[in-house]
């Protein structure tokens, strides 16, 4: 049920960037939100889990080795495609060939990645085998 009002406030949202980027030509709002958008759905679809996890209450830890090799790659097709644009990148920063063929929707699929992969990075941790010799 959340997800189905955030996606609709969020299309709402959508709308009314492209009808001010279309009257001021000023894009980079528009570009932002196209990029940050499905990060926020991923961190959504993973929220569940996330806090069922939670709810046992057992130590966690991070996983660098997914986060490193699955979040980061998402994370840079995510910044790139409204970081060239930015004031901070303009002039300087080359946009990558994946998203000028791919239009919107490698940028979406890096975003719902990259969400669900920041949360799914936490871990429970699991016992040592010595820890669970001393509780048998």
């Amino acid at each position: 049920m959340a997800i189905g009002i955030v996606l609709y406030v969020g299309m709402l949202l959508q709308a009314q960037l492209v009808e001010w980027s279309h009257s001021t030509f000023y894009l980079f709002p528009l570009q932002v939100y196209i990029a940050l958008f499905p990060v926020i759905i991923g961190l959504l679809i993973r929220t569940p889990k996330y806090i069922l996890e939670m709810k046992n209450r057992q130590p966690m830890v991070f996983d660098w080795i997914i986060f490193s090799a699955i979040g980061l790659p998402a994370l840079y097709i995510v910044l790139m495609t409204f970081l060239p644009f930015s004031p901070l990148g303009a002039g300087w920063l080359s946009v990558p060939r994946i998203l000028l063929l791919g239009g919107t929707t490698v940028p979406t699929i890096a975003g719902l990645v990259f969400g669900y992969i920041v949360l799914d990075s936490f871990k429970v941790k699991k016992a040592s085998k010595k820890a669970q010799k001393i509780q048998l």
